[in-house]
């Protein structure tokens, strides 16, 4: 059953695991930055993502990406890292440790003006 849908910006580029360039605490503070709009977004009225009892299993997290027009190709592994703070503040927001999630399946979606990730929580 999912129990939320929530769309999150497109991760900036910066985030890549291949794009630090030893500027470390500058990308400490882009994602810490990212985490925080998103966890933003997973409060409020109408979107906020609910936060589940003790015990509850995350079985399924399904990510589209829908790209912005900029971005010529992107791959689902190096997604999947700039995505960690998202992740995070998802996992915060419904009160369970990512690393207890059941699967993450990621998708292609189409592109969209700005970009976009469309993020649905499963359980049960």
């Amino acid at each position: 059953m999912i129990i939320a849908k929530v769309t999150v910006p497109w991760p900036p580029s910066d985030l890549s695991p291949n794009g630090s360039q030893g500027d470390y605490r500058g990308k400490a503070r882009l994602a810490s930055a990212y985490k925080a709009r998103c966890a933003m977004l997973m409060r409020e009225k109408g979107r906020a993502v609910p936060r589940l009892p003790a015990g509850t299993v995350v079985s399924r997290i399904v990510v589209v990406a829908c790209p912005p027009p900029r971005v010529s190709r992107y791959d689902f592994d190096n997604l999947a890292k700039r995505l960690k703070p998202a992740f995070d503040a998802l996992a915060d927001a419904l009160g369970v440790d990512d690393g207890e999630w059941r699967a993450m399946v990621l998708e292609r979606g189409e592109r969209c003006k700005a970009g976009a990730v469309i993020v649905e929580v499963e359980v049960g």
